[in-house]
């Protein structure tokens, strides 16, 4: 825990600096789309990621808000 003092989290950041990874069209960036063409370029790799893992991850943080759990301080 004391090895880290500032994380920062980049996500495909370096993918697309390197250009590896190709950015979606401006207008799909201006509506915050940009997951839903990186999920069209690539289906196997990050299908789990946004269908099954994101849902799953607002159900679990709304249910924790309504149980009143407050969790980690």
């Amino acid at each position: 825990a004391r090895h880290c003092t500032l994380p920062i989290a980049v996500g495909a950041l370096l993918d697309f600096l390197s250009g590896t990874v190709p950015r979606a069209p401006l207008w799909m960036r201006r509506l915050r789309l940009e997951w839903l063409f990186r999920l069209l370029i690539e289906p196997g790799r990050l299908w789990r990621r946004y269908v099954v893992g994101n849902p799953l991850f607002l159900w679990r943080v709304a249910r924790q808000k309504l149980s009143g759990a407050g969790g980690r301080p």
